[in-house]
């Protein structure tokens, strides 16, 4: 398994960036390479399931997602789901209040599926590609945070 970490700091208000954060009828506007979801069932809550398409690296991959944890913690607030499909993974989002604004801190492992191939080819290129994938994330969360 495979694991990396990024961090943004956003101008905006914890619970307003939580929010629209983790509505996942808005992840396609933000979220770098991720369409609308389909099947969706919930709002974004523990339990929430839906179907995505993520393209990347010139191909559409489906992943189903399922959210098992969204909720306040002593200092803001923490988001998880687990990812299957064309990949399995997951992701931890906290959301943590910092001098007027927000902290976003995430966090991402995942596994490829392939043999020894595909895992050099993971360390080598797909690594670094998703790397620069989640800070154009990052950016985007951060770009329409600020402004709305």
């Amino acid at each position: 398994m495979w694991s990396f970490k990024k961090q943004v700091f956003i101008d905006r208000r914890v619970g307003e960036v939580h929010q629209f954060a983790t509505n996942p009828k808005h992840w396609y506007q933000w979220y770098a390479g991720v369409s609308e979801a389909d099947n969706l069932k919930g709002k974004g809550g523990k339990g929430t399931r839906m179907d995505l398409m993520y393209f990347f690296f010139g191909r559409s991959m489906e992943l189903h997602i399922l959210v098992v944890e969204n909720a306040a913690m002593e200092n803001g607030y923490v988001w998880r789901c687990l990812i299957s499909g064309a990949f399995d993974g997951n992701q931890t989002w906290r959301y943590v209040p910092m001098e007027q604004g927000t902290e976003v801190q995430f966090e991402m492992d995942y596994d490829l599926p392939g043999n020894i191939f595909g895992k050099v080819a993971n360390t080598l290129y797909i690594k670094k590609l998703m790397n620069n994938s989640m800070e154009q994330t990052l950016q985007n969360l951060k770009d329409i945070s600020e402004s709305e």
